[in-house]
């Protein structure tokens, strides 16, 4: 995957419809979003997409440890754990420092071949109060447009950033109690 690469898809279930649909009022909700900064003088933290004002006031401030993120190398896993660090605070959370506070966060990543030949990321975020009991848990895969030889290697900055707005935007909306987002399948359509 090229760098600045995005990821071409999400899939699971719901309507190619319902994703447009999505996309387009939360680019909506960006454009006023930022026609309204211009009248701050500071900036918060940014709800989540999709997610209301009410949702994100219930989970700011909520404190996440990310434990080890499994499934790719040591060097990829730490980068996509600074990613999450840094898309957690862009969303209100607060990052603990100490694994002993705030909700652990378990992250399972995975990169693998499609049928298509195309590179494809599916991953599993769980997060919990004592590191057994589930509070929360998300699912989500995306295919990218690079080729599929060496799958880990499409996973870059961007594609990282992407997966991990997806899975703190679900896991913002599961902890507030707001609806999930449906994932798109690219066959149905």
């Amino acid at each position: 995957m090229a760098k600045g690469s995005a990821l071409i898809g999400r899939t699971g279930t719901g309507s190619m419809r319902s994703v447009f649909a999505f996309a387009r009022a939360a680019c909506l909700a960006t454009l006023a979003s930022l026609a309204l900064a211009g009248c701050q003088t500071s900036m918060t933290a940014m709800a989540p997409a999709g997610m209301s004002q009410a949702g994100a006031a219930k989970i700011a401030g909520t404190s996440l440890a990310f434990l080890p993120v499994q499934g790719p190398s040591t060097d990829v896993a730490q980068k996509f754990e600074a990613v999450l660090a840094q898309e957690a605070r862009k969303r209100g959370f607060e990052v603990a420092t100490a694994p002993g506070s705030g909700l652990k966060v378990k992250t399972y990543l995975d990169a693998y071949a499609n049928d298509d030949g195309k590179t494809g990321f599916s991953w599993v975020m769980n997060a919990s109060e004592n590191g057994t009991t589930r509070t929360a848990s998300v699912k989500g895969a995306a295919q990218a447009s690079a080729p599929a030889a060496a799958p880990w290697s499409g996973l870059d900055d961007t594609a990282m950033r992407q997966i991990a707005a997806m899975s703190l935007d679900d896991l913002a909306r599961q902890l507030s109690g707001e609806p999930q987002v449906a994932a798109a399948t690219e066959d149905s359509q």
